[in-house]
This record gives structure tokens, C-alpha cells and sequence, in this order.
């Protein structure tokens, strides 16, 4: 009898600016294993980020800055995909909150994150934002993505510090 296997999906995490930069608050010299974990997502293609999240952590130009340039693959650019659920993202954004934020002269990347999350197959947006209207996690859970902080993603990926 033939073996059969099941194709396992892997899971793609999406990682927002304030989780990156909450990062730095893990050492690598002093959190190795968070560090470890992160790269060997980066590379596998599981941790993943949108290029709109690069340009508003550029404007910090630090540590994370360098690592996001040395992880370059893992910033997606938009995408025919994205381009066409950041119509539903838009729709589920208060008007006027959303023609302030896209008025702003700096990038904002809320949107195309979460139009990131919908077009990858099993995704889940990181971020440190709070479960309210016009907040990450509240505006992807409405299209059905889950988020989750950083501490949370640590436990799903098994990360023990």
C-alpha cells in the first residue's frame, strides 16, 4: 500500500513596523533563540513584510533598518493581488480616517499589509496595535485574518526565551 501524504501549507506571518521595531527590544547577543527563529523564517519565506512597511521603518535608519536591507526578500512590493483587496481592506476603514492617513506625507502601511495577509495563502498580521476600529487587528479580523503581537507569535512559533 502506497504511503499518502497530506501537503502542508506553511504559515506566513506578516509583520507590521511597531513589531519590528519592537525586535530591538530583544538583544541578539542576549536573546539568541529570538533572533535564530526570526532569521530562519526570513529565509524560509514565512516571515514576510510589505515594502510600505520598509519605507516607514527607513525613517528611523537604524538597526532594524539594516536588517530589513540584509532581509530584502522578505518586503513584498505591490502586487496585482493587493492592488485589488486593498479595495475590500479600504472598505472596511472609517471614510475619514482613512482620507486623513492617505493624505499623510509619510507612508502608511496598515492597508497593504493586511492586503498582503489576504493574498498569501494561511496568513497572520503581527502587529503591536490594539483590537480597535481602523486598527490592524481589528480591520483584518473583519476580512478574516487573524492577528497577533509579537510576545503571541513567539508562542505560536515556539519561541522560549
Amino acid at each position: 500500500m502506497a504511503k499518502q501524504f497530506k501537503l502542508q501549507l506553511s504559515q506566513a506571518y506578516c509583520i507590521d513596523t511597531d513589531s519590528l521595531i519592537e525586535l530591538k527590544r530583544y538583544p541578539k547577543d542576549v536573546f539568541p533563540s529570538v533572533w535564530q527563529k526570526i532569521e530562519s523564517m526570513a529565509k524560509s519565506g514565512d516571515l514576510i513584510s510589505h515594502i510600505e512597511v520598509y519605507k516607514e521603518i527607513n525613517e528611523g535608519r537604524d538597526e532594524i533598518v539594516d536588517w530589513c536591507k540584509s532581509h530584502r526578500k522578505i518586503l513584498k512590493d505591490i502586487d496585482d493581488c493587493q492592488s485589488t483587496e486593498i479595495k475590500k481592506v479600504q472598505a472596511k476603514y472609517d471614510a475619514n480616517v482613512w482620507a486623513i492617513e492617505i493624505n499623510k506625507t509619510g507612508p502608511w502601511a496598515d492597508p497593504w499589509l493586511i492586503a498582503l495577509a489576504l493574498c498569501e495563502q494561511n496568513a497572520m498580521v503581527v502587529t503591536q496595535e490594539s483590537n480597535k476600529p481602523n486598527r490592524i487587528p481589528f480591520v483584518a479580523g473583519l476580512l478574516g485574518v487573524k492577528a497577533l503581537n509579537l510576545i503571541d507569535l513567539f508562542r505560536t512559533i515556539g519561541i522560549k526565551l
